[in-house]
């Protein structure tokens, strides 16, 4: 049997499909036939680790990506902090036309040298260090060489990082400012803050990962309730101390809307909506009226220290659906139930889960889950509370999650809990925005996330969206207001995507 390489270099892009084979003659003294090889006759077809519970559980369930046109074979989503990779066994898949294969280490912390994985397939593999897998047709007339990662982190990947510069200042005027309020209007953050001799300050900021802020002195035909603003899709809307409501299109003027409220919950889509005294006694209000059916209040319904109010949208919602969590009732009492909102009706989502609480913050997230027997892990969007006060008087310093949009809320892992250089607050803000990362595509092989938060690919950089939180202002428990601003991000997310 003679073996024609019909390729004489790799064109990057290895052809699927088995060897074409040509036989030249056919009569019964023939014995030579002729196989043209192509590139898929070198290509590795699976890739795995084998079962060894004294090195992790599962690990024969590591999902490993086999990236044909570079040479490159790694797990992307990474192994846990500490896993030892120095003595591994692997099972590998390729063509029955390879008559050699060789696997080179280097630079290993226990092991270097080569392993002739053809005849010893159970010998231990260092990946500690550099590690190639050579493959050969007869004659080594065709080859291909592969570099094997296999990625562990270091550090917990799933954990909520505040960096010790992730920390910056409220955007006053004048220290030790007294209140504050801090929401997103259209991507940018939006900061009303009373200074400490009673004057204001209207902030505006698209860079918070750069603490960069347009500060202005703000001036009001009112006295402003500075925790009743709140932003629709078109207009920020404020109370006055009176309970009357006035809009603005840029916070540098407002006009009253003749609407006077006694409580402010936030906005659904372009209308805001909060509770008001009317026929039915306290009931449900939305500015402008829409949908809403406007009936009494439920008795359980909070009316005052209730979260910020988020908006949930998804193939299942026929429309937005808005929630927030906590509150104090009309009797005095904390809740510790969720409350959503469609647009026509309010319900209560959920209860239970969370403690009673009052002055809690929601903050839109994303968490990630094992969803199959497979070493991967699936981004979900996510809720976590932050904050408030208990009905014992003390702060809440728990975070809780909610993996299915607020019907159930649990307590979430150490890795999410703050640190304990971030104080235990009551009525904390918070906006998730956005930063702009780039890194070379050269080097995503041996990075650990998979994600797709807006990646884009040029040329030899990779850019990707990574969302922060940013935690601003809370009040301890003396009352005080802390003049900070802390920003978080699950590590994940900020690693270069895997593409």
């Amino acid at each position: 049997m003679k073996l024609l390489n019909t390729f004489r270099r790799f064109s990057g892009c290895l052809l699927a499909g088995a060897a074409t084979v040509a036989v030249v003659s056919c009569n019964e003294k023939t014995e030579d036939v002729e196989i043209y090889l192509t590139p898929s006759n070198v290509a590795v077809t699976a890739f795995s680790l084998n079962e060894d519970d004294d090195v992790m559980a599962n690990l024969d369930s590591v999902f490993f990506s086999i990236d044909l046109a570079n040479g490159v074979i790694f797990n992307a989503d990474s192994l846990p902090v500490g896993t030892k990779i120095d003595k591994l066994v692997t099972t590998i898949k390729y063509s029955s036309y390879v008559t050699k294969a060789t696997i080179n280490m280097e630079n290993g912390e226990t092991r270097t040298g080569e392993v002739d994985y053809l005849n010893s397939p159970t010998d231990s593999i260092d990946f500690t260090g550099n590690v190639t897998l050579t493959l050969s047709t007869d004659n080594d007339q065709l080859s291909r060489t592969y570099r094997i990662k296999v990625n562990v982190h270091k550090e917990k990947t799933d954990s909520l990082i505040w960096g010790d510069k992730a920390i910056s200042k409220l955007p006053s005027r004048l220290p030790d400012p007294r209140n504050q309020k801090s929401i997103d209007f259209n991507n940018r953050a939006v900061s009303l803050i009373e200074e400490n001799d009673g004057t204001y300050t209207f902030a505006t900021s698209d860079n918070l990962f750069e603490s960069t802020w347009q500060k202005n002195a703000a001036t009001f035909p009112f006295t402003p309730n500075v925790r009743s603003l709140c932003a629709t899709t078109s207009r920020l809307l404020l109370l006055a101390t009176d309970g009357k409501m006035y809009e603005s299109a840029d916070g540098s003027s407002w006009t009253a809307t003749g609407e006077t409220w006694t409580a402010m919950l936030g906005s659904y889509l372009d209308t805001a909506i909060g509770i008001r005294n009317g026929a039915n006694g306290a009931e449900y209000a939305q500015y402008p009226q829409k949908n809403l059916n406007v009936c009494a209040i439920d008795p359980e319904f909070p009316v005052s220290g209730y979260s910020n109010f988020v908006i949930l949208e998804n193939q299942w919602t026929s429309s937005p659906v808005g929630f927030f969590a906590g509150g104090t009732c009309a009797d005095g009492s904390l809740s510790d139930a969720t409350w959503a909102f469609d647009g026509y009706n309010w319900i209560k989502l959920a209860e239970g889960g969370i403690p009673a609480v009052k002055g809690a913050s929601i903050i839109p997230y994303y968490g990630f889950r094992f969803t199959s027997s497979t070493w991967t892990k699936t981004e979900y969007p996510v809720w976590m509370i932050v904050g408030g006060t208990k009905t014992d008087g003390t702060l809440n310093r728990t975070v809780y999650i909610s993996y299915d949009n607020g019907v159930n809320w649990g307590q979430g892992s150490e890795l999410l809990q703050l640190p304990k250089e971030i104080p235990t607050m009551t009525e904390c803000d918070n906006v998730v925005m956005n930063v702009r990362k780039k890194a070379l595509l050269s080097d995503a092989w041996k990075k650990a996330a998979r994600r797709s938060h807006n990646v884009e690919v040029d040329g030899d950089n990779i850019y990707w969206d990574c969302p922060y939180i940013y935690l601003i202002g809370g009040f301890g428990s003396d009352g005080k207001l802390y003049d900070t601003v802390w920003r978080g991000v699950i590590a994940r997310l900020s690693f270069t995507p895997i593409i």
